[in-house]
């Protein structure tokens, strides 16, 4: 056999090997495989694989909140609830599913208190979650500006949001080295509180922070989320130096 073909099939070997290696790898770690196909975009196939997954396998609490993460993306809050309530029962000390839970009922009229509860009770296991802070403060604006609410406490509602909002910066800007999601909470917490210039800001250093974040922590979507919001606060600064 001449040295180079059988060079060519020696790394074909190798290559089929590495794609076998590579399968094994996904079936004994599901959800590594799930994580790194959210990751790169792909919401909806992804979404349907851990679906799948979590129909064999319902008591696996990480994929289940991979589910939820995939489901607030979605803006599928009926069944974001549901498997909100599967993580609660699977791990009642973790903050995740009554986080989950409170994303999936704020949006809906009438269920906001009923949201509060389970951001305050993450929160009471977990005080210092900017993610929770961040939504419990859009609740209580959502209250604010609830037109049937008597001003006097629907000013409340602003004290509270702003209450949170102030300690996220505080969260976010004392912590020596904050990874891309925190500068992107940070950004949307400055356009909440009519800071554009700080948002702008911090969208920057969002995007320079996920530019130097290992490959398999990088979230496309977010990333784009960032990209998108950066564009709107530069458009919106731009009316103002026209």
């Amino acid at each position: 056999m001449p040295a180079s073909k059988a060079f060519e099939e020696k790394i074909g070997y190798k290559n089929i090997m590495s794609k076998e290696e590579k399968k094994n790898e996904e079936n004994n770690n599901p959800y590594e495989a799930l994580k790194a196909l959210y990751y790169s975009g792909k919401v909806k196939p992804s979404l349907n694989k851990m679906l799948a997954e979590l129909e064999n396998d319902p008591n696996n609490l990480e994929i289940t909140l991979l589910a939820c993460q995939a489901l607030e993306r979605s803006k599928d809050y009926d069944r974001l609830a549901t498997y909100a309530d599967a993580a609660i029962k699977l791990a009642p000390e973790r903050t995740d599913g009554y986080y989950y839970k409170g994303v999936a009922l704020q949006f809906v009229k009438g269920r906001e208190q009923d949201a509060l509860k389970s951001f305050n009770k993450a929160l009471e296991l977990d005080p210092d979650n900017i993610d929770c802070l961040k939504s419990k403060a859009t609740t209580h604006l959502l209250l604010f500006k609830d037109f049937d609410l008597p001003i006097k406490f629907a000013d409340k509602h602003r004290v509270k949001a702003e209450t949170c909002l102030l300690r996220i910066v505080e969260l976010v800007e004392g912590n020596d080295d904050p990874t891309y999601k925190e500068f992107y909470t940070l950004a949307e917490v400055s356009i909440m509180m009519s800071k554009a210039l700080n948002a702008k800001m911090y969208y920057l250093k969002a995007v320079n922070a996920y530019e130097t974040t290992d490959a398999v922590e990088q979230d496309k979507n977010i990333y784009k989320d960032i990209l998108k919001a950066q564009k709107a606060c530069v458009k919106s600064l731009e009316k103002f130096t026209e």
